[in-house]
């Protein structure tokens, strides 16, 4: 039986954006798992209920759920153990905290204004007073207010990837020669952005852009076969 991953998703099914997902999403492609995609809505937390949680990420595999793309990261190298590791011994853990601290002090800040007003409208109209009235207190401001422009946006990102472009300039991956949960981290929060933009946000002549598309081209293909606004 494959694993169940829940992400979210718009309005149109096609477009499953959650940042936290995918980098659960590149976990079981790197894995080699059997999983399928199940579309989640805010307007539907009953689907996730037994899981105890109210938001995705949460896989089901068999009768275990798990919720949280970090405590899933930890399920799969501790439960598929014969697989390829996501937290490599003897310091990938130590290394993923790094990355995700730099991720939420450097990246998110600067995709937020990117993705935010955009991921809103292509919910479904019953999740979109949630999300709006969620996410403006959290960020103190309208979502209108929020959202970046063609010009500033790609721009401040560029800016905060520059300590990922000097590692990425002599390695392939931020893990080295393969990828690891550490990649997954900040290629969660590059593809939400990715999918959900009306606009092009990753300069692929970059050293971060020419690893996030090879991150692509990994795994079969899988991630850059997904459906994108601008397509």
């Amino acid at each position: 039986m494959s694993i169940q991953l829940y992400d979210l998703a718009g309005a149109d099914p096609r477009y499953l954006f959650s940042p936290f997902s995918w980098r659960v999403r590149m976990a079981l492609l790197h894995k080699g798992l059997d999983f399928e995609v199940v579309p989640w809505r805010f307007s539907a937390r009953e689907a996730i209920a037994e899981s105890g949680s109210k938001a995705v990420p949460v896989i089901k595999d068999g009768d275990a759920w798990v919720s949280d793309s970090w405590a899933i990261a930890c399920y799969l190298d501790t439960h598929y153990a014969d697989r390829p590791p996501l937290f490599p011994a003897p310091c990938g853990e130590a290394h993923a905290r790094l990355v995700s601290a730099l991720c939420g002090k450097l990246v998110f800040p600067a995709a937020v204004p990117i993705a935010l007003y955009q991921a809103y409208v292509l919910l479904d109209p019953a999740s979109q007073p949630y999300f709006r009235e969620s996410r403006e207190a959290m960020f103190n401001a309208r979502l209108e207010d929020i959202h970046a422009d063609a010009k500033t946006g790609p721009a401040r990102l560029a800016e905060a990837l520059k300590p990922f472009d000097e590692v990425l300039a002599v390695c392939d991956y931020l893990g080295g020669s393969q990828a690891t949960y550490a990649d997954f981290l900040l290629f969660g929060i590059l593809k939400w952005t990715d999918i959900v933009s009306s606009y092009p946000v990753i300069d692929r002549d970059t050293p971060s852009g020419r690893w996030f598309s090879r991150l692509e081209t990994d795994y079969g293909g899988h991630a850059g076969r997904v459906p994108r606004v601008r397509d």
